[in-house]
């Protein structure tokens, strides 16, 4: 009996060991399946965080290469302007002429023509076009006259007001007023004329020391009455006279070439030289000492940019209605009125400077402008008949 159950006993405890070994094998493998599966998916994870560092690290670096690609796609070279010839007659009628400059014909707001001819420069044979830059002299006067008439619609000074508010000494100040300077009616002598170097203070005391030679009213074209202006716009604005005419008159206007002369325009890639004839032969012309010009004959720019202050002017972006007409009523039997001459066609200032012919003009009611920028001096053609004839052929 004890024997029998010894063998059951054993047998038993055989079976226990067998199932004990039996679930022992399964939970190990269940355990090494789990460290499996936890490692492949710790794995996948880790894979997954560093796929999207990638992709991350690749948005980066395709960012980074847009904005690089970005900066380079704004070079200067946009600004340049083509050649527009919409008039084959009008093209006919400058080459016929032997014109040397470039023109800029606008008709109801559209170009006709904006084309250079002959050659900038006779050295490097580089030819006229639209982007070639001429400094325009007398034509700065307006811009001058623009700046005065900003200052007075800021009831900052007043056309009206004498010159000895601001300059006190100055002689006859008393009876002569901003307005007959911008006329030219001022009486006064002016400076003295050589091609020294001289500070705008030295230019003033020049004109003070000469005194006048009558009482306002006469008209008699001199920088020197536009250089006083200069100095009295400076006073009141607080500001150089370059300074504002970059701020006031250039930035509005959009102008994007304008500039003033110094020793450094000659090594400008698109300026042009002005020439003279001597003896039949052309030579590029004497530049003036530009200390002397202050305010009156110092800029340069493109055709175009003298189109844009125009443009300024009649869409009222510079002045006010008010005070644009009464910059183009004349203030003598000359029809000068404020930087401008209102001739019975056109309005029309115009600058000559060392071989360098410019006239801005443009019809009364805005309609034509026509802007002819020449570098070569040539008794034979006559800008102002040029302006006849175009606009002859316009106005229809």
């Amino acid at each position: 009996m004890i024997k029998g159950l010894g063998k059951w006993l054993i047998a038993i405890v055989g079976v226990g060991i067998i199932l004990y070994g039996i679930v022992g094998i399964a939970q190990r493998q269940t355990t090494a399946k789990s460290q499996v599966t936890s490692h492949s998916s710790r794995r996948q994870a880790s894979e997954k965080r560093s796929s999207k560092t990638k992709t991350k690290t690749k948005t980066k670096t395709k960012t980074k290469t847009k904005t690089k690609t970005k900066t380079k796609t704004t070079p200067t070279e946009t600004r340049k302007q083509p050649t527009i010839n919409q008039d084959p007659a009008l093209d006919d009628y400058f080459k016929n002429l032997g014109f040397s400059g470039t023109v800029l014909i606008v008709k109801d707001q559209k170009v006709i023509l904006n084309k250079g001819y002959g050659l900038a420069n006779q050295t490097t044979q580089q030819v006229n076009d639209p982007n070639t830059l001429y400094p325009i002299g007398s034509t700065e006067k307006a811009m001058i006259a623009t700046g005065i008439l900003q200052l007075q619609e800021k009831h900052r000074l007043a056309v009206n007001d004498p010159v000895a508010k601001y300059l006190p000494d100055f002689p006859n100040g008393q009876q002569m007023t901003l307005a007959d300077l911008m006329h030219h009616t001022s009486g006064i002598v002016g400076r003295n004329q050589d091609n020294q170097t001289k500070t705008s203070q030295q230019l003033l005391q020049e004109i003070i020391a000469n005194g006048i030679q009558g009482q306002p009213g006469q008209w008699h074209y001199l920088d020197a009455n536009y250089i006083v202006l200069t100095k009295i716009l400076e006073q009141v604005s607080h500001q150089s006279y370059q300074t504002y005419l970059k701020q006031h008159i250039f930035k509005p206007s959009q102008m994007m070439t304008a500039d003033f002369m110094t020793t450094k325009y000659g090594q400008l890639t698109a300026a042009s030289v002005g020439y003279e004839m001597v003896n039949n032969q052309l030579k590029a012309g004497v530049l003036p000492n530009f200390s002397q010009l202050y305010g009156v004959g110092d800029l340069y720019m493109t055709a175009t940019d003298l189109y844009r202050f125009d443009q300024a002017l009649f869409t009222h972006h510079l002045l006010t209605e008010a005070s644009t007409n009464l910059m183009f009523k004349p203030g003598s039997q000359s029809h000068y009125g404020m930087g401008f001459y209102n001739d019975p066609a056109l309005i029309v200032n115009r600058g000559y400077l060392s071989g360098w012919s410019i006239s801005n003009g443009f019809s009364h009611g805005g309609r034509i402008y026509i802007i002819l920028c020449q570098n070569v001096k040539n008794s034979s053609i006559s800008l102002g008949r040029i302006n006849g004839d175009l606009y002859t052929k316009l106005v229809v």
